[in-house]
């Protein structure tokens, strides 16, 4: 069995290697928070990225932890409403796109052009 394949090896990792760093540990909104600008930021940058593409790659993220509030809790809510024609006008739509505008156009982060680079590759 691979060790990076289990949560629980790697879990047991992250408050070690924030404490090597000298990082605090974030509560969960701030790091939803963090992870949503990150996200919206690769977004973009790229010219052929879906509409929705933050919310969608947020989205993804809400099962695996547990449908949490914040950012992510928002975007699985969102992304509901994106495919369905029947919810084109409404405001569960108009939602999602501020959503999305406000995630791709929030405070920048001063990120390393390779890492913003990494992560863009990963979106859809």
């Amino acid at each position: 069995m691979s060790r990076t394949a289990s949560p629980w090896f790697v879990d047991q990792l992250v408050p070690e290697l924030l404490s090597e760093l000298a990082i605090t540990e974030l509560p969960a909104d701030e790091a939803s928070e963090l992870v949503g600008r990150l996200v919206g930021q690769a977004v973009a940058t790229r010219t052929d990225a879906d509409e929705f593409a933050t919310v969608r790659e947020l989205a993804r993220l809400g099962p695996d932890l547990d449908y949490p509030g914040g950012v992510i809790g928002d975007a699985y809510y969102a992304s509901e409403w994106l495919d369905c024609e029947c919810h084109a006008d409404s405001p569960e739509r108009d939602a999602a796109v501020a959503l999305e505008a406000t995630l791709r156009t929030s405070n920048p982060l001063d990120i390393d052009p390779g890492l913003l680079s990494a992560v863009t590759a990963t979106v859809v």
